[in-house]
């Protein structure tokens, strides 16, 4: 029998998400689960990993009668002769996969706290024992741990420098795409003018990004195997049914670049 415990795998998801609310836990939901899931929590108030966990049945919204829910059951559900509707089964199966994964999630790390406080006893008796080592290993570690630099990479490998570049080339690489498919030659996002990075690390040492598009809007981004991911910044630009107006504007109409400001970029 095929074991679906091997389909869990807890590094697909941000460093932040036990921190994640509202929009951002939707958003993360349905780059994970899908828009049905997403579209079955959001109805429900559930915003956040815990809230989640902590509800009992999220599909038996289904049993509810109420016209509020009839598009809802319309759209991701069946109604059986009986009069009772189901919710479809591969959106159940997206929302126990979410479910199981965010538990796991949990599991790892509790593991993770209990074998710090294990290695943080170990490493207090080691220090008591070595005299020569109890000035010199308690300092080197309190200033490795509140360094901007240490402080930086909790979320990944990269650097804050790397981090950026990853998302500039990523935007360039999407704008040249847009160019070759559209036959728009001069289209071009430029960073500091048609939008805005803001990395920062948050009060538990986390790394978060934001994107400030020109027409004002803020986006933050969701990092996902050890990098940021651009795709809620793609839905504000380019969205099913709105489009930034700042956007529509650059690309059709982009800038001329002068042959002296190219030679003195």
């Amino acid at each position: 029998m095929f074991q679906t415990d091997i389909l869990i795998d807890t590094s697909v998801l941000p460093s932040n998400i036990m921190s994640l609310r509202d929009d951002n836990f939707i958003d993360f939901v349905k780059e994970e689960a899908g828009h049905a899931v997403a579209a079955l929590l959001e109805l429900q108030g559930i915003n956040s990993v815990k809230s989640l966990l902590m509800t009992d049945d999220v599909c038996s919204i289904m049993n509810v009668k109420s016209k509020s829910l009839d598009a809802f059951k319309n759209k991701y559900g069946y109604m059986q002769d009986d009069g009772i509707c189901i919710i479809q089964p591969g959106v159940k199966g997206n929302i126990e996969y979410l479910i199981s994964l965010l538990k796991k999630k949990c599991v790892d790390d509790a593991k993770l706290v209990k074998s710090s406080k294990r290695n943080q006893l170990s490493s207090s008796l080691t220090t008591t024992t070595d005299t020569s080592s109890t000035i010199r290993k308690p300092t080197s570690s309190i200033l490795s741990d509140s360094s901007p630099e240490t402080a930086s990479l909790k979320s990944s490998n990269l650097s804050v420098a790397e981090h950026k570049s990853y998302i500039i080339d990523t935007l360039n690489s999407w704008c040249k795409n847009n160019k070759s498919k559209d036959n728009n030659e001069r289209f071009s996002l430029v960073e500091g003018k048609d939008y805005f990075i803001s990395l920062q690390n948050d009060s538990t040492g986390t790394l978060k990004c934001n994107i400030k598009c020109s027409c004002e809007k803020w986006t933050t981004l969701v990092f996902r195997r050890g990098k940021f991911q651009l795709s809620n910044f793609y839905r504000h630009l380019q969205g099913l049914t709105n489009e930034c107006p700042a956007f529509k504007k650059n690309f059709n109409n982009p800038p001329v670049s002068s042959p002296s400001s190219t030679h003195n970029h």
